[in-house]
């Protein structure tokens, strides 16, 4: 097979692979940094490993689908303050994934979902004091 049969270069040193922990940590980073942004909602085991190790997961609440061209999308499961207008935050927060992600791995971003599944209320409305 040729060079431009196989898609790789004659002198390569070989594959590198990047684990879908790693770009979802890199996309949960991005996301946090966010305005209006409380976090990212995982699952109950995620919710376990962070309550035993005291360490924030930011591979939480991130999903990643690859495509068979090597590019993916993500699903992102956010946490957002109250007060703050969806509409500005996931947009944001999508521009800041992508590049984030693309500009890390090298890898195209198709498309990065946002899932709003919880809201952040301040103190004195969660805990009745208003």
């Amino acid at each position: 097979m040729s060079e431009q049969e196989t898609g790789q270069a004659a002198d390569t040193l070989g594959k590198v692979e990047i684990y879908d922990e790693v770009i979802k940590t890199i996309a949960g980073l991005a996301a946090s940094k966010v305005n209006g942004v409380f976090g990212l909602k995982g699952g109950f085991i995620e919710g376990i490993k962070q309550a035993t190790t005291g360490r924030r997961d930011y591979s939480a609440g991130v999903e990643v689908k690859r495509e068979l061209n090597g590019n993916f999308s993500l699903d992102l499961h956010i946490i957002i303050h109250y007060g703050h207008k969806i509409a500005d935050v996931a947009p944001a927060m999508q521009m800041a994934v992508r590049d984030k992600v693309e500009s890390l791995t090298g890898r195209k971003v198709t498309a990065v979902n946002v899932h709003v599944a919880d809201i952040r209320l301040p103190d004195d409305i969660a805990s009745g004091s208003e």
